[in-house]
């Protein structure tokens, strides 16, 4: 039984530091389909809150970029939240 609780333990530990080691907006913006996925752990088509925490610039701007935040992002609320951070991030240019 102490294994087992020991095992699940570990387990834990490594899916948080998995998570802790999410993409960036630069690595989002390369692949949003997959960055998507990724965070959609329960694979219900929809980046819950809890599930958004997984991603620090997501889960700072997750409540204004959803229209419903209790029903979760869908994969066309995250590709506009990925344009609008890749178009505040342009550098104007001379």
């Amino acid at each position: 039984m102490k294994r087992v609780i020991l095992a699940c333990a570990l387990a834990t530990l490594a899916a948080g530091a998995a998570f802790a080691s999410e993409p960036t907006s630069t690595a989002t913006s390369a692949d949003p389909a997959a960055t998507f996925k990724t965070l959609d752990t329960n694979s219900d088509g929809r980046i819950s809150e809890a599930e958004a925490r997984a991603h620090a610039e997501l889960n700072a701007g997750f409540r204004d970029a959803v229209s419903d935040a209790s029903a979760g992002m869908t994969m066309e609320e995250f590709n506009a939240w990925v344009a609008s951070r890749q178009s505040s991030q342009t550098p104007p240019s001379n």
